[in-house]
């Protein structure tokens, strides 16, 4: 058994198999959506599965194409008790969206304000005010997906009550380890970020990290037990 919370299985080549498989493995995976209408396209595929999950999306790289299904996604929150993936990106390709990016983001976590949600985190280049725009709403127990930022932010996260999902490409970097070094073993998730990731093997990366599932799994349910 495997913990992933953060994938996009609507994004491969043969997603039915994917769930199909994990399902009978008893694998509990959390797919991302990159927008709203993704999520409306795929949540009837996943609404019978025992162990997976499909997160509403709206992804900031995609920001501007999507601006418009803003409200589609504050009619989809009831759907569903996953939200992702969502977040800033201010790297050098997206920060000319940045204006538009902190309205959205904003938007969003006033609508997740008073919910029960897991919603998965994409920061990149922008960690300090994602985390000012979630301490502003009370949003509790983010997973910060692939988190590359100061490590100086890393307290502030764990004190809003978040998790940090990491990933095999994470454990073979100096960077990503040293990141790692400084999470606590009991905010410490697993994802693949499969298919856009390519070193996205879970097992590996828990051997890389000696790290025994089970760690994972308890650090999982825990999560689990707070939109319960």
């Amino acid at each position: 058994m495997i913990i992933d919370c953060h994938c996009h299985f609507d994004r491969m080549q043969n997603p039915q198999s994917f769930l199909y498989e994990n399902e009978l493995r008893g694998n509990y995976i959390i797919g991302m959506t990159n927008t709203p209408r993704h999520f409306q396209i795929g949540f009837p595929f996943v609404k019978s599965c025992r162990f997976i999950r499909l997160a509403l999306g709206f992804h900031p790289q995609a920001i501007e194409e999507i601006y418009s299904q803003l409200s589609l996604f504050k009619e989809l929150i009831n759907n569903t008790s996953y939200i992702g993936e969502v977040g800033l990106d201010f790297n050098k390709y997206f920060i000319n969206s940045k204006s538009i990016q902190l309205e959205s983001f904003d938007y969003i976590c006033a609508c997740l304000s008073s919910q029960k949600k897991i919603i998965s985190i994409h920061s990149r280049m922008a960690e300090r005010e994602v985390i000012n725009i979630l301490e502003k709403y009370n949003i509790s127990t983010p997973i910060f997906h692939w988190y590359t930022g100061p490590l100086g932010l890393i307290p502030r996260i764990i004190e809003l009550g978040g998790y940090f999902s990491i990933n095999e490409a994470m454990t073979l970097s100096e960077n990503g380890r040293k990141i790692i070094s400084h999470i606590p073993l009991n905010r410490l998730l697993t994802e693949s970020d499969a298919p856009y990731n390519k070193k996205n093997n879970i097992i590996s990366a828990l051997n890389n990290l000696n790290i025994d599932s089970k760690v994972i799994y308890s650090n999982f349910k825990t999560l689990m037990n707070t939109i319960r």
